[in-house]
């Protein structure tokens, strides 16, 4: 990256960890009160507005932006099926997520554990699905501080060190986190999804290719790497259709995903939300999907495919002074992506531990302020513990983002089949979850990620939907059985 775009980036970036600050304290003097539904659901009142954008820049991280050019460049045409990976999300979310705020609502949930036992009654799956989301999440939010480390040294060519930007911009998000609750990360989220949206459609309108342009570039690409071009294989479809699956049910109950359930206005405001998000992969995944592949002709296909996006903006930046200030903007909106899944995740994990873990057995009987007040304190430990761990990582990005993805899928069916199956049972519900998390464990434990392309978390989300059922009906088939019999 040049100089000129670097310092530039600089500035903007700046400007943008001042205001998130800013935002983080002016809504702290809106708080009425420090109860957890206040702190961590916003007063249960995001309105549509805010709830789309919060629910989009949660749902876009730095990943997309730097991870799926690069795939795209690497994989060629065929990587548009990317776009529907974020599609399943909206799938899923519609199963179940309206019914949920309802009930959610009328009984002052603020935990997806609060669900969980309301639904089946039982502590010890409770307990088990909450170590399941914690070891999740705290995985996801690892992985953002990395991001955060990864994406300020690339973006700056070297200027600001990895170990800067993981501590700085992680510093930023606790402050805000911790003074503002989910008011301040809805907000901020307002202010990040803007940004990202302006910058990814200020880029698309300006390098869009043509319909002539387009057909010259794919004749460029299948006369250098047919493979680029070419329809892709039963063996690649199958490990795609796992990740629509994998992506699609794992995306759909991350804790925080749930907490803006819970945070919606009403169940009208929520469904409203998802009918706009539905589209919203087109102006995100799409533009990624558009960049990789003028990447290919743009970088000679020569490039690595996690400096796709680098190399990209430091060339389009030279061209002309449009180009210059939207490459600035989309740098900003790629730390911003980052900055807000983390904040997410953060405030997600902080309330898990505050109110089902300590709120249920140090502060048993304490108020609500006072758990509140530990939650907050948590999530500086929390972060202090992940941040030294992120400056020494040992995995990669992706492999953090799968390990995450496969645990939650072991969790969906207590959302999804809980939701729309009123005869599941309590045992065949934690039947199928141990069933799933221990066939993905065993399939880790020996080496195999995948079978016949298929994620090895998706291979245990399948025993744990059968467990679900086969037992759910063996329990009431015996339930019939029994009093005519008597």
């Amino acid at each position: 990256m040049n100089s000129s775009l670097a310092l530039g980036a600089g500035i903007a970036v700046g400007i943008y960890l001042v205001l998130l600050i800013a935002v983080g304290y002016a809504t702290r003097r809106k708080e009425k009160n420090t109860g957890l539904g206040d702190f961590y659901l916003a007063g249960r009142n995001l309105g549509g507005f805010v709830l789309v954008l919060t629910l989009y820049a949660t749902q876009y991280s730095g990943n997309t932006l730097l991870g799926y050019p690069g795939e795209a460049f690497s994989l060629g045409y065929a990587w548009v099926m990317s776009v529907g990976f974020m599609m399943a999300i909206i799938v899923v979310y519609l199963l179940y997520a309206p019914s949920l705020q309802v009930i959610a609502r009328r009984h002052s949930f603020v935990t997806p554990g609060d669900w969980i036992t309301h639904r089946f009654q039982s502590p010890s799956m409770t307990l088990v699905a909450n170590v399941l989301l914690v070891l999740a999440i705290s995985n996801y939010l690892l992985a953002q501080l990395i991001a955060m480390g990864h994406v300020t040294e690339g973006l700056s060519g070297g200027t600001i060190p990895y170990w800067v930007g993981v501590v700085l911009l992680t510093l930023v998000v606790i402050v805000y986190e911790t003074v503002g609750g989910m008011r301040a990360v809805a907000w901020t989220d307002c202010v990040q999804g803007i940004m990202l949206l302006a910058g990814l459609v200020g880029l698309l309108l300006v390098v869009l290719p043509t319909p002539a342009h387009l057909h010259e570039l794919t004749m460029t690409i299948a006369a250098v790497a047919p493979e680029k071009v070419a329809v892709p294989s039963w063996e690649i479809s199958r490990n795609w259709f796992s990740t629509i699956l994998l992506i699609g049910f794992s995306g759909a109950v991350y804790p925080h995903a749930i907490q803006r359930i819970y945070a919606a206005r009403d169940a009208d405001t929520l469904r409203r939300a998802f009918s706009i998000m539905v589209f919203l992969p087109l102006v995100t995944t799409g533009v990624m999907f558009i960049v990789g592949i003028l990447a290919i002709q743009e970088l000679a296909a020569t490039g690595e495919p996690d400096q796709v996006m680098p190399a990209l903006l430091t060339i389009w930046s030279a061209r002309s002074v449009l180009l210059y200030v939207l490459c600035v903007v989309v740098i900003t909106a790629i730390v911003a992506a980052v900055m807000s899944t983390a904040d997410s995740v953060l405030l997600s994990l902080s309330s898990i531990l505050a109110k089902d873990v300590v709120g249920k057995t140090l502060l048993k009987n304490a108020p609500e302020a006072q758990v509140t007040r530990v939650g907050k304190l948590l999530s500086w430990f929390i972060v202090s513990v992940l941040v030294v761990i992120a400056l020494s990582p040992r995995i990669t990005l992706w492999g953090l983002t799968e390990i995450k993805m496969e645990i939650l899928a072991q969790v969906a069916p207590l959302f999804v089949l809980g939701i729309r199956w009123k005869k599941l049972t309590t045992t065949a519900a934690f039947t199928g979850m141990l069933v799933g998390c221990s066939t993905y464990a065993s399939l880790l434990f020996v080496g195999q990620t995948e079978i016949w392309n298929i994620h090895a978390g998706i291979i245990a989300f399948g025993l744990n939907i059968l467990t679900c059922v086969g037992v759910t009906i063996a329990q009431h088939a015996n339930t019939i059985r029994t009093p005519q019999q008597n």
